[in-house]
């Protein structure tokens, strides 16, 4: 019988099956970086937040949702040039690599693709990037005062009534002290030190 092999056994002379033959064979994904000319170099702002437009605010109930989002964190409220309203989540995609690259590119949804990198508001420095922007609910308010102080009595008096006298669940009154905290800034309290025991 003809030998398989110079020594007759196998390819590699000692028996052993070729190297890597019948296992699965790896493969081997390239890491993308951005060149230092690239349009979005040390820039993935877009893919970090997400906005969704709402109806301007013009009652009291809206002017009450624009507060309950602003009293969340990462939420933001913005006004762009075209006077539209926007809910703005602070939340980055999923598919951002640690590049800065998109990680499903040829995939991405269509609303990626529509976006133009020379409108973002890192390369148009003309004007701010909102007309207006609210990060905070005392910003949002503080804004409707002076800007809107009819709207703003309105929505106070509505707060007062309707809303700040909702139904209250005696259930959920149910609460006990366990600490008294200082408010910020302010200096720390001293302990009380107890009274000396009189003897008897």
């Amino acid at each position: 019988m003809a030998s398989s092999g110079r020594n007759g056994h196998g390819r590699n002379g000692n028996g052993a099956s070729p190297k890597g033959a019948g296992e699965a064979q790896l493969v081997v994904l390239p890491v993308l970086e951005k060149e230092s000319d690239h349009p979005c170099f040390e820039c993935a702002r877009c893919c970090t937040y997400i906005a969704i437009e709402i109806d301007t605010p013009t009652t009291p109930r809206e002017y009450d949702y624009l507060e309950w989002y602003l009293r969340h964190q990462a939420v933001g409220v913005f006004v762009d040039w075209d006077d539209k309203w926007f809910v703005k989540f602070d939340a980055r995609c999923k598919n951002l690599t640690p590049q800065g690259l998109c990680g499903i590119y040829e995939t991405r949804p269509d609303i990626c693709r529509d976006f133009d990198w020379r409108e973002c508001e890192v390369h148009v420095k003309d004007d701010p990037a909102d007309k207006l922007l609210f990060e905070t609910a005392e910003q949002f308010l503080d804004w409707l005062r002076s800007k809107r102080p009819r709207a703003y009595a309105r929505f106070q008096e509505w707060k007062q009534t309707r809303g700040g006298r909702g139904k209250h669940d005696k259930a959920l009154g149910r609460v006990r002290v366990t600490e008294l905290l200082a408010p910020p800034g302010a200096p720390p309290r001293r302990p009380r030190t107890p009274p000396a025991a009189t003897p008897r």
